[in-house]
C-alpha cells in the first residue's frame, strides 16, 4: 500500500515526471539492465530497508518500525556522455521530489504522530552513457501493533440470549420471558427484542 500510494503521490504532484512514475522491485535487476520504454525523465519506487527497534509492550505488540523507499529517477544521458546534463537538473528535480513526498503521510499508514515522509539520504547508482540513475531515500516512522499480529481463532459472537425468571418458579418450569440481543449487526432503533 505505501508504493502504490507513493506512485500515486508523485504521478499528481511531480510535474517533472510527467506522470512517468511506476514501481519496481530492486534497481540491478529490475531496471539497470532494462530499457523501461518511457520517455525520461522517469522515476520508479523501491522498497529499501526495515528496521526495527524491537517490541515495547510486555503483554502485547507495540513496536516501531523504520521503513525506507527509494525513488530512483532515470534521467537521459544521451546528449551528453559524461552525464553533465542531466545531472544539471538534479537540484530542480531534489526540489519536487521533497515538495511532493516530505511530510506527506501515505495512505491509511499507521505513523508515529502521524508524521509523513522525511528525507532519509540520496546517492548515485549508475551511468551507462545512455541513462543516469539517481536514488533519493525517503522514510517513515511507523508502528505495529496488535492489530498487526496474528489473532486467536474465536467462534464468533452472534447474540447474547438473556432468559428471565420469575422469583416462584413457574409450573411447567421456564423462563418469564426472553431477550436476544443480536450482536453482529446491530437491529434498527426501536426494534423489540422480547420473544
Amino acid at each position: 500500500m505505501i508504493i502504490d500510494a507513493t506512485i500515486e503521490q508523485l504521478r499528481t504532484y511531480c510535474p517533472l515526471l510527467e506522470g512517468r512514475v511506476a514501481g519496481a522491485a530492486q534497481f540491478t535487476l529490475g531496471l539497470q539492465n532494462y530499457n523501461t520504454n518511457m520517455a525520461l525523465p522517469a522515476g520508479f519506487v523501491l522498497p529499501l530497508d526495515q528496521s526495527s527497534e524491537g517490541n515495547s509492550s510486555m503483554v502485547g505488540l507495540y513496536q516501531f518500525v523504520r521503513k525506507v523507499v527509494g525513488v530512483v529517477v532515470e534521467f537521459d544521458a544521451k546528449p551528453d556522455r559524461r552525464g553533465q546534463a542531466p545531472v544539471m537538473k538534479y537540484d530542480e528535480m531534489q526540489a519536487c521530489l521533497f515538495s511532493s513526498l516530505l511530510n506527506w503521510v501515505p495512505g491509511t499508514c499507521i505513523t508515529q504522530n502521524q508524521q509523513g515522509y522525511w528525507f532519509e539520504g540520496g546517492r548515485f547508482l549508475d551511468l551507462d552513457r545512455a541513462r543516469l540513475f539517481y536514488q533519493w531515500e525517503f522514510a517513515l516512522n511507523t508502528i505495529l501493533d496488535d492489530t498487526d499480529a496474528w489473532q486467536i481463532p474465536s467462534v464468533p459472537l452472534d447474540q447474547i440470549e438473556v432468559d428471565i425468571y420469575n422469583r416462584v418458579i413457574a409450573d411447567p418450569p421456564g423462563p418469564a420471558a426472553v431477550v436476544v440481543i443480536p450482536t453482529a449487526n446491530p437491529p434498527p432503533e426501536g426494534f423489540p427484542h422480547d420473544s
